[in-house]
This record gives C-alpha cells, structure tokens and sequence, in this order.
C-alpha cells in the first residue's frame, strides 16, 4: 500500500478544524457540481417522466376504472394503456396552458422542451460546474498550506487555463460515461482511474489532454483498490450521517471526506515516506 488511511484521516481532521467553516462551504459548493448530483438530479426527472403514475393504482368501480392518487400501487406497470392515456392528457393540458394557440402536436413539443432543457444542462455542466469543480479542489489544496485560502480560488478555473479544465473534465466524464455503457465495473475502474485530474489540473491549469490522462493513471497505477478501500471506510460515517437526515453529513462527515482526498491526492504525488516525513 502507498498510503496509510489512518495517517490520511488524521491529517484531514486537523486541516478540517482549521477552517471548518470555509470547509462547509466550499463542500457544499462541490456537492453541488459534482456528477453524482448532476445524474442523480437527471434520473430522477427522467423517472418522472417514464413513469409518472408510480405512486397510483386502479380502483374498479362499476367497470369505471378511477385513479387514487394517494394509493402506492404502481398504474404504469398493471394498466399502461390507462397511464399512457392520461399522462398524454395532462401533456396536451399543460401545453395548451402555456400556449392556448398551439396548433402543433402538444407531445413534440413536449419531447423538444424535454431535450432543450437537457442540452442547457449539458452546457452549464461542461462550461460552468467542471470549472467550479476543480476549482473546490484547488481551495483544498491550499488550504493545506495557508491559514485562510480566499474563497475566490474556486473561480479562478475561469481565468486560468479555462479552456483546457473544460476540455479535459469533459473528456474524463465522457470515456467514464461510455466505460460505463459496457459494464458497471469498468466504470468504477476508469473512475477511479481518472480520479485526480481534478486535482492535477487544479495544479497545472495548463496541462494537455494526454498530459493529464497519462499523469493520472500513473498517480492510480496499484492504487485503486486501495483508494476504493479507502472509501468504503467512511461508510460507517455515511451510515450516521443519514440517520441525522444528513444534518451531520453537512457540518463534518463530506467536509472530512473531500479533505483526506485531497491528502491522498498530496500523498500519492509526494510518496509515502516523504508524505508521513513532512
């Protein structure tokens, strides 16, 4: 193993105490960009729309079929034909409502507004969040060294090599993406393989595209189970954490998370031996 987890947690919590304010803050801030956000954000609403009836079943009343909505048996998986019909009905009314001229089919447009919003998505994640994003982690970074890191950090990915973090943050979330189309597993392998880029080009704003791919693959090289390890060891916390409805997730347990990832980061560059000296 090239790191110590207990030395990596400990060293987090004394950074942490630090600034655990600013901490917060700025978790809260990268909690926000982050991919996992974006795509649960994105399924759910996609889910929505799939299945809209989900939490409604069929009450039979004289061969009338009714829907209760407060029921919880699912009407799109045992009657679709009925589901269908009135999730087009309530499209067709939500549209005439907004545009009682409207002489097109309500559903196409529908079906536009649907893929426009995700293209505006698409555009504030790429040019805007990847940015934010590594920008959190360039705070972290300094907030190794310095007493008080300005929180304008965050923002300088904008003024610093911005085209490059864009380009190369979306190529990370692309080959991940379609790593993930062939199995799970090669998915979290890349992703974890693909891991400190953030962190690289939070350092060198000016790295290439191959530059940045091949310095975090060799940074993960026989690191990635132990990184994943690494993980798993917060899931106690995480596990306390939803028992406080997240409350404690917030003031200490992602604030902690994200700062011993910036140590692994700061580790697995410096070398154990020189990390543990220091």
């Amino acid at each position: 193993m090239n790191f110590n987890r207990i030395s990596l947690k400990t060293r987090a919590k004394k950074i942490l105490r630090k600034n655990w304010g600013w901490a917060i803050l700025v978790t809260l801030i990268l909690t926000l960009v982050t991919p996992t956000a974006a795509t649960s954000y994105v399924s759910n609403q996609a889910r929505d729309l799939v299945n809209p009836y989900r939490n409604t079943q069929v009450v039979q009343n004289d061969g009338d079929t009714d829907i209760d909505v407060e029921s919880r048996i699912n009407l799109y998986r045992y009657r679709p034909d009925i589901a269908l019909k009135r999730y087009k009905e309530e499209v067709d009314a939500m549209v005439r409502s907004i545009m009682p001229g409207y002489p097109g089919s309500t559903w196409a447009l529908f079906i536009m507004a649907i893929m426009i919003s995700l293209f505006f998505a698409f555009v504030l994640k790429v040019f805007v969040l990847n940015p934010i994003h590594v920008g959190c982690k360039k705070w972290y970074l300094r907030n190794r060294t310095e007493s008080k890191p300005k929180m304008r950090t965050i923002v300088e990915t904008f003024t610093e090599g911005y085209v490059r973090i864009v380009t190369i943050m979306f190529l990370r979330d692309l080959f991940t993406f379609l790593w993930a189309l062939l199995l799970i597993v090669p998915g979290i392998i890349k992703s974890y393989e693909y891991r400190m880029i953030p962190y690289l080009l939070a350092e060198n704003p000016e790295l290439t595209v191959q530059e940045a791919f091949d310095m975090t693959k060799k940074i993960m090289d026989g690191n990635k189970m132990d990184t994943f390890v690494l993980d798993l060891s917060f899931f106690p916390w995480i596990l306390l954490a939803a028992m406080t409805c997240g409350i404690l997730s917030v003031v200490y347990v992602a604030p902690y998370m994200a700062i011993t990832d910036a140590e692994l980061y700061v580790c697995l560059c410096q070398g154990k031996d020189r990390y543990e000296s220091i």
